[in-house]
């Protein structure tokens, strides 16, 4: 059974992990994690939005001829995370992260974060974007999250939901 310290372990670790990449590879790092409540997150619904997503940004990447330094998976207790070392300005990174996640059907379901060469991780606030809206009301995320607004089945049954849908 996963714990909330196996998941504060895994993303300790993944930190780490990420520094490590920013500085052995010289080039900001792009982490694709999904939004998933509760302590279950690596399931089959987070693993296929993952793939996905990260199939998603490769293409568009590719259509830009950016090239792709490195690529680490990593499968933990946070669930399925893809960390990416691109030859390409943060900014524009973020920039094309934030236009996955307000045009892919599924992009609202993950954290795309851009990490520059300095282990600042890019807010989309940062770039002039408007903050994250929460998946229910449409609030301000954080407001929802904060406050507990909406129940952890609620989430769970729009996520399984919004992916059988984009699956149909």
């Amino acid at each position: 059974m996963t714990t909330p310290i196996d998941i504060l372990n895994a993303r300790e670790n993944r930190a780490f992990l990420q520094e490590k990449l920013i500085k052995e590879f010289n080039t900001p790092l792009l982490v694709i994690r999904v939004n998933y409540p509760g302590i279950n997150k690596n399931n089959k619904t987070t693993n296929f939005i993952s793939k996905i997503i990260y199939s998603e940004l490769l293409t568009k990447f590719s259509l830009i001829k950016t090239n792709i330094k490195n690529i680490e998976k990593i499968d933990s207790y946070e669930g399925l995370i893809f960390l990416i070392n691109l030859d390409l300005d943060s900014i524009k990174i973020k920039e094309i992260a934030v236009s996955v996640e307000m045009t892919h059907p599924l992009g609202r379901l993950v954290d795309l974060d851009v990490i520059d060469l300095s282990n600042h991780t890019l807010s989309r606030t940062e770039l002039g974007f408007s903050p994250r809206r929460c998946f229910i009301c449409n609030n301000l995320a954080h407001n929802c999250v904060r406050s507990q607004k909406h129940n952890l089945e609620e989430i769970i049954n729009f996520i399984e939901n919004l992916v059988r849908n984009y699956k149909s």
